[in-house]
Order: C-alpha cells, then structure tokens, then sequence
C-alpha cells in the first residue's frame, strides 16, 4: 500500500491514514447512492423509450403513412442503386466487348502466322487452337451476357 506524504512526524501519517479511511468509506456510500440513482434513471429512461417506440410504431401503423423524409431518402437511395446497377452493366458489357475482340484478335493472329505454316501438323494446330479460342469466346460471353441483362 502506498504511503501517503507526510511533513515529518509520524503523527501526521496516522492522520493521513485516518482521512483516507473515512474518505473511502464514505466514497463506497457514495457509489452505492450513485448506483441506486443510475439503476433507477436507466429505469425510466428505458421506459420512456418503450412507451414513445410503442405509440411511434402505433401511430405509424393507425395512420399507414411513414414519415415523408424517410420515404424521400429511401426513393433517392432505390434510383441511386438502380444508377450503380445501370452503370455496372454498361461497364460489364464494355469489358466483355474488348475482351471478346482481343481474344478473337489473338486467333485471328494465329491463323495468320503459324497457321501459314508450311508445317501442316503446325498449321493444323494453329487453326485448331484459334477455332476453340473463338468457340469458347463466343459461349463465354454470351453467357455474360445473359447474366448482365
């Protein structure tokens, strides 16, 4: 336990422990006042709480009409959402677009260098892989598409 400062006698230590006892005891009484006080005041601030949630949601109901700024807030929210919705698609089908015409880009390039390939098992190839490149594009992107729209 801390010792409490003193001017140089130890009778003013005992005295300094003494004020300290009764102030802490006093600080116990204190709180428990205090506590009793909060318990009492959450009490009824809860409620009041429960009574006005009550009457609000009762009069909501009687009435059938929210309140006017929440119902323009939620409008401008549903547009502002339908905006970002509209815009993805758009960005989504400008992605797939550019995607499809550098994938096609690719198997046209195929076809033009190896696939002019005196080698015909190269050239063979070339036209294969730039035939499934275009299939699988073609499929791929459709079913983007579909799932953009």
């Amino acid at each position: 336990m801390p010792q409490a400062r003193s001017s140089g006698s130890s009778s003013g230590r005992s005295q300094t422990k003494r004020s300290s006892a009764s102030k802490s005891t006093g600080a116990k009484r204190t709180t428990r006042k205090t506590a009793s006080s909060k318990s009492s005041a959450s009490k009824a601030r809860a409620s009041r709480a429960g009574a006005s949630a009550s009457s609000g949601a009762a009069g909501a109901k009687s009435n059938g009409t929210a309140d006017p700024r929440l119902e323009a807030l939620a409008e401008r929210v549903r547009k502002l959402n339908e905006r970002i919705i509209d815009e993805s698609k758009t960005a989504g089908e400008a992605t797939l677009t550019a995607y499809e015409k550098a994938l096609k880009a690719i198997a046209s390039s195929l076809e033009r260098g190896p696939g002019k390939s005196d080698v015909e098992w190269i050239s063979s190839l070339a036209t294969t892989q730039a035939k499934w490149i275009r299939d699988v594009t073609a499929a791929w992107t459709s079913a983007a598409r579909g799932m953009l729209k």
